[in-house]
């Protein structure tokens, strides 16, 4: 496969694996859209006439994952740095809504 083939078929396996739409991997990659469809184009059809085919595109999962947590009662030390020379040491994990409001009233200690 010749250096220019070759370059965009890589381009086309990536969009494929990370199941982006071509134009916004164009432009984040800074590819021309015309070219990355002119050369989708032209290495299917040679795909197709030669009994290769490029790499299909992952079909998204829309299915839930079972999670087991386990003791969710356990203390575990949690440490959290604030600032740069500011960490507060914790016993155990806080919930989640007084991690929240932490974070906001540091947030508004920032500004």
């Amino acid at each position: 496969m010749s250096k220019g083939r070759q370059y965009w078929s890589d381009h086309l396996a990536a969009i494929a694996a990370e199941g982006i739409p071509a134009k916004a991997y164009a432009r984040r990659e800074g590819l021309s859209v015309s070219a990355l469809y002119y050369w989708r184009k032209r290495l299917k059809s040679e795909a197709s006439s030669s009994a290769v085919a490029l790499p299909a595109a992952p079909q998204p999962s829309r299915q839930f994952v079972p999670v087991q947590i386990s003791d969710a009662d356990a203390r575990v030390p949690c440490s959290l740095i604030l600032a740069p020379g500011v960490r507060l040491e914790l016993a155990q994990l806080p919930s989640a809504q007084w991690l929240a409001a932490l974070g906001a009233a540091v947030s508004r200690q920032v500004r």
